[in-house]
């Protein structure tokens, strides 16, 4: 007789996690009008409250695997959504409280993001790929339904309610990691995972070429994406699109990317299918930033700038995250690599929405901002192409 498979498993759990990397950060941008008016906040500011969970990931990700060795996997997960829970309703009392929690919310995701990579190894290292394809596909499912809905429900119940709303999120998925078997602890880890590696040593790791290749890849990508996270509705409105159009293109923007996110880990293994996923997000970077810079695009053209860029940004993220694994051998090797690239990346990225609300106040248009996006997508593709030469791939 078939043993009966539970309705619950790793799966949802990778699905509802993934959504507690996007939900807290991607609720501000639709709804930054509405903070502004209430707390007295300019563009900058905004800029700023955006960048402050870039800021966490950068200075606390190379922390995280020591966290991760002290607690164990399993109590890591419960404090990291414990903190996104209170930090998440709190948050909206004052403006002095809503950036203590977002740099709270900050570093809980800080957590997860690399956490999450650490144990789909650690629990199920045949269906790796697969997981990874899963959690990035759903990231984007995340952003896209609560991009779309922010700002609608903000103007029904209030922004206030929608943030402290995003807080059902990590409750439910604290439930779901409560049912899950702890398959291992804190000492089962250490020896499953590192029985020839007891020292990974944070230096050696920083002195590969790779790894620093590695980084300045998703650093450049992150920056791109968040700039434009925090800044499209903006843009969109600039246009002289309507609400309800730019709350629309914004989730497609999340949207569109949910497919190939789940593509990509599975097809770019071998250098040259690499080659051609390179050439490809070339070709959607340099499209869909100069669609949106022409001076009066119509909405047909908007649209397919947008849909460029969703599949693009969405794309180059999965891969940035896929390309950690070709460089580790265990679950912990990875939480040291992951924590270095996403660490020295995002110190890279968190400029990105400051930088670009500052050049927007100063000269009074988006011009400059998405053509500073467009110069480093190529140069992004360029760092791409020498980690390239410098990895190795199975063909």
């Amino acid at each position: 007789m078939k043993k009966r498979q539970p309705f619950f498993n790793f799966s949802w759990e990778i699905f509802l996690i993934a959504g507690n990397l996007r939900l807290t950060i991607i609720v501000i941008p639709p709804i930054s009008s509405y903070i502004m008016q209430s707390f007295d906040l300019d563009q900058t500011e905004i800029g700023l409250l955006t960048s402050i969970p870039l800021i966490c990931f950068g200075l606390l990700s190379v922390l995280v695997p020591l966290v991760i060795r002290k607690l164990g996997s399993y109590r890591t997960m419960i404090t990291a959504l414990g903190i996104l829970i209170i930090a998440n309703f709190f948050r909206v009392l004052s403006a002095p409280w809503l950036f203590v929690g977002s740099f709270l919310t900050g570093a809980a995701i800080t957590i997860l993001n690399i956490l999450t990579p650490t144990v789909i190894v650690e629990r199920d290292p045949k269906h790796a790929n697969v997981l990874n394809g899963l959690y990035t596909a759903t990231l984007n499912l995340w952003a896209a339904g609560i991009g779309y809905l922010a700002a609608p429900l903000a103007k029904q119940i209030g922004w206030q309610a929608v943030v402290q709303l995003t807080s059902i999120l990590p409750i439910i998925t604290l439930a779901g990691w409560f049912l899950i078997k702890n398959k291992t602890s804190n000492n089962d880890l250490e020896k499953n995972t590192v029985s020839n590696q007891q020292n990974i040593k944070l230096i050696e790791i920083i002195n590969h070429p790779k790894i620093w290749l590695l980084a300045i890849f998703m650093g450049l990508q992150s920056f791109i994406y968040y700039g434009l996270i925090a800044w499209l509705p903006s843009i969109l409105n600039h246009l002289k699109l309507s609400l309800l159009a730019t709350g629309s293109l914004f989730a497609l923007f999340q949207f569109i990317g949910i497919p190939i996110s789940y593509i990509i880990p599975r097809i770019s293994a071998g250098k040259n299918a690499f080659k051609w996923v390179l050439g490809g997000l070339f070709v959607g970077y340099v499209s869909g930033l100069s669609l949106l810079n022409l001076k009066s695009p119509t909405l047909p053209v908007i649209t397919i700038a947008i849909i460029a860029l969703g599949l693009t940004t969405a794309a180059i993220f999965s891969l940035a995250l896929g390309l950690i694994t070709t460089l580790s051998d265990s679950a912990r090797e990875i939480s040291v690599i992951g924590g270095v690239v996403q660490s020295l990346g995002y110190l890279l990225a968190c400029i990105s929405p400051t930088l670009l609300g500052k050049l927007n106040s100063s000269f009074g248009n988006w011009n400059l901002p998405i053509n500073l996006l467009l110069s480093l997508s190529i140069i992004t593709i360029l760092v791409g192409w020498l980690f390239l030469r410098e990895n190795t791939f199975t063909n």
